[in-house]
């Protein structure tokens, strides 16, 4: 009784009334006399279903805005053109880039061939060292 008292008070008074009620309790659903881990349990889930409630109730009430409309003008279409050109400053499909070639990747013999003359790279590679 003593250990089933100090879980009692850690509860508010209106959920220990419901639990203990006999038309909406414990009684309800476990034989009697519950354990004190089946009182606990229903003692929590009264407390979720509680403040499950509450914010269903309050949804969207008190919840701040989440993103501030931009503060800036925002420029005309004509003031973009006039900024960025006509294609937005990307180059046209018809024109071909010029990238730089680089070196072109190695093949598997040659990194074949550049790990069995070096194996402490193949040990870094796998992580043994």
């Amino acid at each position: 009784m003593v250990s089933l008292g100090a879980v009692l008070e850690q509860y508010p008074d209106d959920v220990v009334m419901y639990v203990s009620d006999p038309r909406t309790g414990i009684q309800r659903d476990s034989k009697w006399p519950p354990t004190i881990n089946e009182i606990v349990s229903a003692l929590d889930n009264r407390v979720a279903e509680l403040r499950r409630k509450e914010r269903f109730e309050n949804w969207g009430k008190n919840e701040p805005a989440l993103i501030e409309p931009p503060r800036e003008e925002r420029l005309s279409l004509d003031e973009l053109k006039a900024k960025y050109g006509e294609n937005w400053g990307l180059t046209s499909l018809n024109q071909k880039t010029t990238v730089a070639t680089s070196k072109q990747a190695p093949s598997w013999d040659e990194i074949a061939n550049l790990y069995q003359s070096d194996p402490s790279r193949l040990k870094r590679l796998i992580g043994e060292e």
